[in-house]
């Protein structure tokens, strides 16, 4: 028995802090005993994103009565800058991050927001643009597993967003997400194949917000998340959640709201356009100006790259109308634009529009009217 007590004193780094120990051996003899090194958890550095990377996903929404319905996020981030944050104000580095949501020909579902991030990946803003009260901020960094990722590493978020519209403030949401790291696994998707750290989580969220009308009005999320992280980039590269989200509420008469989310990302483009390119990064609605014009003008793209709504267009003493088609709108993988339009009002537009969107957020490009005007476009997001 002394022998086994030894040994075990001996890997744990016990028995007096000696690398050696004397154990005692069957007959009686005494031999050396090295204590083998400690072994290290493995541990994974995020590599920061800059400016210019973007993630695209689809996301695949399943409810207990049989429907089902896709959308798409793209999420880009910006420079990093930096700024004053707490009431100490300490100045911190922080990395912007634009978020685009869109849900096929719905145009309700159109959401952006502007999120910030430290360079662990800790969330510290959020500002959704659909709410009327903004900026919001969180009363602490939400923060979940944290770079150097490692092989058990778990986290306990309690958290509030609180939101401000002049001198008032209200409570945007509430947040406690609870979750681990439980393996590292390889998984493929359709942006390719990643070396990933499987994440499970359970949240609970309640949202409190008002709306225009002045009423109160609570939603609430009780989800289990199951997510593969990228080790390299520290991006979610696939998650699949299920439970209880009013967010995604079923459209059918007494449908329930308990569904099964699967999320996976299908593009990708670091600073140097490497990666996998998706048209859907692009969809969404877009305002668009023409010089010499003060009216903001409406193209909606859908995730199949298609040009499928023109809303209000006026340049050069013309105008689209109920008569105006689009024509070979499309926009390509790099961007490209091109929109011929036809109408057959006599005050109606005709000619072509074309660019390029040089960014997720931003584009610019020509317009040129048969009746000879000419002139620069710019477009942005909604």
């Amino acid at each position: 028995m002394s022998t086994v007590v030894s040994m075990y004193l001996v890997g744990c780094g016990g028995g007096g802090g000696s690398n050696v120990s004397t154990a005692s051996v069957g007959s009686g003899n005494t031999g050396g005993s090295v204590t083998p090194p400690p072994v290290l958890p493995v541990t994974y550095t995020r590599q920061v994103p800059v400016a210019g990377d973007s993630f695209t996903y689809q996301h695949l929404v399943r409810d207990d009565q049989g429907q089902s319905w896709t959308y798409y996020s793209t999420e880009q981030y910006g420079n990093t800058y930096r700024g004053v944050t707490g009431s100490a104000s300490v100045l911190n580095d922080k990395l912007p991050k634009a978020g685009y949501f869109f849900a096929g020909k719905n145009t309700s579902a159109t959401f952006s927001y502007l999120s910030l991030y430290d360079a662990n990946g800790a969330e510290l803003l959020f500002s959704p643009r659909s709410v009327s009260s903004f900026p919001c901020s969180y009363s602490q960094n939400y923060l979940t597993a944290k770079s150097p990722y490692s092989l058990g590493q778990t986290w306990d978020v309690n958290i509030t967003l609180n939101c401000t519209s002049g001198s008032s403030s209200v409570t945007y949401k509430t947040v406690r997400d609870t979750g681990s790291i439980v393996g590292v696994e390889d998984v493929n998707v359709t942006a390719g194949k990643f070396s990933t750290l499987k994440e499970v989580a359970t949240i609970k969220e309640l949202t409190t917000y008002t709306p225009p009308g002045g009423n109160y009005t609570d939603t609430s999320k009780d989800v289990s998340r199951t997510c593969w992280r990228d080790t390299v980039s520290g991006q979610y590269v696939k998650c699949v959640t299920t439970g209880f989200d009013s967010d995604f509420q079923s459209s059918k008469p007494g449908g329930s709201k308990n569904l099964i989310i699967t999320s996976e990302l299908i593009g990708r483009l670091n600073a140097s356009n490497v990666g996998v390119k998706a048209l859907q990064r692009f969809a969404g609605r877009w305002n668009l100006t023409i010089a010499g014009n003060t009216g903001v003008n409406l193209i909606e793209i859908d995730p199949t790259g298609t040009a499928s709504y023109l809303f209000g267009i006026s340049a050069g003493g013309l105008s689209t109308d109920y008569s105006s088609n689009l024509l070979n709108a499309s926009v390509n993988n790099d961007g490209d634009i091109s929109i011929t339009i036809s109408s057959s009002s006599a005050n109606g537009m005709n000619g072509t529009l074309s660019g390029k969107l040089d960014s997720l957020g931003g584009g610019s490009g020509v317009i040129n009217l048969k009746n000879g005007y000419v002139a620069n476009w710019k477009m942005s997001r909604q």
